[in-house]
C-alpha cells in the first residue's frame, strides 16, 4: 500500500455538499475547497446535493446544474430532481429526539443510499482528477466523510457502503467516518474563533481547560456535542450527543404547509400544481429560501414572492378565493408577513434551543468547579441564519458565551480534513450501554424460570447481557474492550452473536426494558473444531473510542485472528 499523503474531506449535508483536501505532513496546512461548481449563482464551497435522474434512473445532471436544467425545462419528460435524500438514510421516528418535531416526506433507506452513492459518485470523481492534476495518485489519498453524530450505528454502517460503491477505498484506514459537530470543533480552534465580547480575558477554545459546546445546525439535523479541550491539542467528550430533525430544510417544509398549502386552497391544489408545473413550484421554494437568508428578529417588513404565470395557470377559483382572502385582495404575489415568517422559524427553534440546555445542563453537571462561562460554537448551513444567531443569543444571555466561526457553513468541511490529517479527539463517551447476548450457568431463584435449557452438562440461562461498556463511560480512542466467549455445541463450527445497546446504565438481560438489538456478529470456529469444546474460548473485541464500532476475535488457544464481520441493523 502506498503511504498516504493527501486528506480529501467530503463533508455530505442534506442541502449542500463539498469537497476539499490537504497534503497531510505539510507543517503549515492550507486546506484547498473546491469552488467552481457547475452553474453555481456564487463562489461556494459547496454545491447543492441533489440529483436529476432520467427514467431508468441514471444521473442527467448534479448539483446546482440539475436545479439549472430541471427549471429551465430542458430535461424532457419523465424526469426525477431530487433533493434532501440524505434525511432518509435514518428512520423518520429515531427514539431519543425531541417532541414535535417536523416529518419530512422520506424515501426508503435503500432508495436513499443508492441516491447518496450516485452522487458521491461524482464527488469522487471530481476530487480525485483535481488531485490527481497535483501531481497525487488515488491510492496516496485518504478519505475522510462526515456523518451526523446522532446517527446510529446502522445509518452509519449504510454510508460507507454507500461511499465503497461510489468508488472510495473499501479500507477503514483509508476512508474515515467522522461526527460532524467534532470536526466543526476542530476547525473553530484552528481559525482562532473566540467568544465576541470586548471586555475582560476571552477565553480560546485552544486553551487547556476550555470547555465549549458545538451546535451543528445544517439543513436536515442539528447535532450536539460538549468538549473539553486537554493537553497536546486534543478534545475530550465530555458530554453524550443530542440532536433532531430541526435543520433549515424543515423551515422552507412550514413554509410549504403553513403558508403555500392556506393559500393555494389545499394540499390538492400543491398536488396538482407539483404535477403540472414542477420546476415553478421549486422556484418559489428557492425565492423563500433566499429570503429567509436575511430574516432577523427586528426584520417587519413583509416578504413578497411573485408568483410565476405559469402557476398563475393552474389555479382554480378556490385557489384565488384564498389567496385573495388571506392576502387582502392580492393574488398575483405571495405576501408573507414578518410575524409568520418568524413563526416558520420558530417550528424549528424552540427545539433547537431545547438541545443546547440539555447539554449545557450535562456539562454543569461535570464542571467540577470548573471556572468561566462554557462556550456555545454556532456551526452549519443554518448557523448563517440572523435569526437563529439572535434567539441563541438572547436565550443564552447571562448564561454561556456564543461563538460563530467564519464561514459557519464551511466549518465541517475545513474541520474534517484537519481530522483526515490529523484526529485530535482523545476520547468519547458512550452512548448507550452496549453488550452481547450471552448464556450463561442458570442460578436457581434468580434467573427466569423461561430462560432456563438443558446444555451439554448443566443448566444455562439464555439472554443475560454481557456488558462491554456501559452508557455515558468516557472510551479513550483506540481502547480495546474484550470478553471470553464460549460455543455451547460440540458440533457448533461458527458462533452467532447478537450486539445489543440499551438506554439503561445496568441492565441484566437483553430482554429488559430500553434494550434492542442493533447487530450481530458471526465468529467462524471452523479451524478449533478438532479441540475438545472446554479450548475454543473466543476472546471477542469491540472498540467503542471511534467513529464506528469495530470488532476483532481471536482463538484462546492458538492466537489466531478469525473472521468476525459486524453488521448492524436499525433501531425501531
Amino acid at each position: 500500500m502506498k503511504k498516504q499523503k493527501v486528506a480529501v474531506a467530503i463533508d455530505f449535508g442534506t442541502h449542500g455538499t463539498g469537497y476539499a483536501w490537504a497534503l497531510i505532513d505539510d507543517d503549515k496546512r492550507q486546506v484547498h475547497p473546491y469552488m467552481r461548481w457547475k452553474d453555481q449563482p456564487a463562489p461556494t464551497a459547496k454545491n447543492l446535493t441533489a440529483l436529476l435522474l432520467d427514467s431508468e434512473g441514471d444521473v442527467l445532471a448534479w448539483g446546482y446544474e440539475a436545479r439549472r436544467r430541471f427549471n429551465s425545462r430542458s430535461a424532457g419528460p419523465d424526469v426525477r430532481y431530487l433533493k434532501a435524500f440524505k434525511m432518509s438514510l435514518a428512520p423518520a421516528s429515531t427514539e431519543g429526539m425531541e417532541v414535535g418535531e417536523l416529518t419530512a416526506t422520506s424515501l426508503s433507506a435503500d432508495e436513499a443510499k443508492n441516491l447518496v452513492t450516485l452522487y458521491l459518485k461524482q464527488i469522487f470523481r471530481l476530487a480525485v482528477e483535481e488531485v490527481a492534476a497535483s501531481g497525487f495518485t488515488e491510492e496516496e489519498i485518504r478519505w475522510c466523510l462526515t456523518v451526523p453524530a446522532i446517527w446510529g450505528d446502522y445509518e452509519k454502517q449504510l454510508m460507507r457502503e454507500a461511499a465503497v460503491t461510489a468508488g472510495l477505498p473499501d479500507d477503514p484506514k483509508r476512508l474515515l467516518l467522522a461526527y460532524e459537530p467534532e470536526v466543526a470543533a476542530h476547525h473553530a480552534r484552528v481559525s482562532g474563533a473566540r467568544t465576541a465580547q470586548f471586555t475582560g480575558k476571552r477565553p480560546s477554545l485552544m486553551s487547556v481547560g476550555s470547555r465549549f459546546l458545538v451546535a451543528d445546525c445544517g439543513g436536515g439535523t442539528v447535532d450536539i456535542t460538549a468538549y473539553r479541550a486537554v493537553s497536546g491539542n486534543k478534545l475530550e467528550e465530555i458530554g453524550r450527543e443530542c440532536g433532531g430533525k430541526f435543520g433549515s430544510e424543515y423551515v422552507n417544509q412550514a413554509f410549504l404547509e403553513k403558508v403555500l398549502v392556506p393559500r393555494f386552497g389545499s394540499y390538492d391544489a400543491i398536488d396538482r400544481i407539483n404535477d403540472q408545473q414542477p420546476a415553478a413550484l421549486l422556484g418559489i421554494i428557492e425565492k423563500w429560501e433566499e429570503a429567509k437568508l436575511h430574516f432577523s428578529a427586528e426584520h417587519d417588513d413583509e416578504i413578497i414572492i411573485s408568483i410565476p404565470v405559469s402557476i398563475d395557470r393552474c389555479l382554480d377559483e378556490e385557489s384565488r378565493k384564498s389567496l385573495a382572502e388571506l392576502q387582502d385582495g392580492v393574488t398575483d404575489e405571495i405576501v408573507i408577513t414578518a410575524k409568520e415568517a418568524q413563526e416558520l422559524f420558530e417550528e424549528v427553534v424552540p427545539g433547537i434551543l431545547s438541545l443546547v440546555d440539555k447539554q449545557l445542563g450535562e456539562m454543569r453537571s461535570q464542571r467540577r468547579n470548573a471556572p468561566g462561562k462554557e462556550l456555545v460554537v454556532l456551526v452549519g448551513g443554518f448557523g448563517n441564519s440572523p435569526y437563529l444567531r439572535q434567539r441563541l443569543q438572547q436565550h443564552l444571555e447571562g448564561r454561556a458565551d456564543l461563538l460563530v466561526p467564519p464561514d459557519p457553513q464551511a466549518a465541517v468541511l475545513f474541520g474534517a480534513v484537519h481530522y483526515a490529517c490529523s484526529p485530535q479527539i482523545r476520547a468519547r463517551r458512550a452512548r448507550m450501554t452496549y453488550g452481547i447476548a450471552s448464556t450463561t450457568r442458570f442460578r436457581p431463584g434468580v434467573d427466569p424460570e423461561e430462560y432456563r435449557y438443558e446444555g451439554p452438562d448443566y443448566p444455562l440461562c439464555r439472554n443475560r447481557f454481557s456488558v462491554y461498556v456501559r452508557g455515558g463511560e468516557s472510551i479513550p480512542v483506540g481502547n480495546w474492550v474484550t470478553r471470553g466467549q464460549w460455543p455451547i455445541w460440540p458440533d457448533q463450527d461458527a458462533m452467532s452473536l447478537v450486539v445489543y445497546a440499551a438506554r439503561e446504565g445496568y441492565p441484566q438481560y437483553v430482554t429488559d426494558k430500553g434494550s434492542q438489538k442493533i447487530g450481530s456478529l458471526r465468529v467462524d470456529l471452523s479451524s478449533v473444531m478438532h479441540l475438545p469444546l472446554s479450548r475454543r474460548k473466543v476472546q471477542v473485541s469491540l472498540q467503542f473510542g471511534e467513529t464506528e464500532i469495530q470488532v476483532t476475535a481471536v482463538l484462546q488457544e492458538s492466537g489466531e485472528k478469525v473472521e468476525a464481520v459486524l453488521d448492524f441493523e436499525p433501531l425501531s
